[in-house]
């Protein structure tokens, strides 16, 4: 066996180790989102423009990735419903990925993030992160794909867990207390969402540096401990997809050791 057909099985078995790792959008991808940011234009009603564009604030337009919260209930986003996210480890998919240290007031350094750094809503600090079912594909329709968002929660104020992956439900009868008490006990089902997350990619493939938009609506739960029960909430990101550091398996380790090993016997033998 000639070293040069040794170097080259090595290389390939490490190719397809390294291979498995790249491309589309399988268990090793990330969705590594952009930093929310506010830009706020000034209208001149006066002639004169302050300068800290406070005054005559016309509109605000948010670019990069934030969630909103429709909490006064009006259908539409006003100005403080917005909040600005950013990453920390990004979004991995088919991967769980735990957040936990939500508290009162704002960011202060204690908390144990996932995906995204921590964030302050209605001035307090919570996470988003996932828990049961791991965000992956269900529906590729080419550049646009449908992710599973079931597993979708929110860590805040101290609260372990508010769902926010949508779906059916069970609010019993309006005197059971599943859904609220006395008369705002609400019966039935409620839907809170699809369940799914619709992502655009700049390639077909989603592969690695493709640019991403997704968004993603919900409605928080009715009678969660929030207090936001019934709140529609709608999950905008834009980003591109990046890889997850994965190791290489042992076997394949183990494949090339023994073949660096027949070149030392190799060597050997010509001596």
């Amino acid at each position: 066996m000639k070293k040069s057909t040794i170097s080259s099985s090595i290389a390939v078995a490490l190719g397809v180790a390294a291979f498995s790792v790249q491309a589309e959008l399988t268990n090793t991808a990330v969705l590594e989102f952009d930093q929310g940011v506010v830009t706020t234009s000034c209208s001149i009603p006066d002639g004169n423009v302050p300068p800290n564009c406070s005054y005559g604030a016309e509109s605000s337009v948010t670019t990069g990735s934030f969630f909103t919260m429709d909490a006064n209930g009006n259908g539409q986003i006003d100005p403080g419903e917005t909040t600005l996210i950013g990453p920390n480890d990004g979004i991995t998919i088919g991967v769980l990925q735990s957040a936990s240290g939500s508290h009162t007031g704002g960011p202060n350094g204690t908390e144990n993030p996932g995906l995204d750094a921590p964030w302050a809503f209605f001035c307090n600090t919570g996470m988003h992160f996932t828990s049961g079912s791991p965000i992956t594909v269900v529906n590729d329709n080419g550049t646009q794909k449908d992710l599973d968002f079931s597993g979708w929660r929110v860590t805040w104020s101290g609260i372990p867990e508010i769902n926010m992956g949508g779906g059916i439900q069970d609010c019993g009868t309006t005197n059971d207390g599943i859904c609220g008490t006395g008369p705002n006990d609400i019966g039935g089902t409620i839907d809170n969402g699809s369940q799914l997350a619709s992502i655009t990619c700049s390639t077909a493939s989603c592969s690695q540096s493709s640019t991403f938009v997704l968004d993603y609506a919900a409605t928080v739960p009715q009678d969660d401990p929030s207090g936001f029960g019934g709140v529609p909430y709608t999950l905008h990101m834009e980003g591109h997809i990046g890889t997850a550091a994965i190791p290489v398996p042992a076997a394949v380790w183990l494949f090339g050791s023994g073949l660096l090993g027949l070149v030392g016997v190799a060597r050997r033998r010509k001596k």
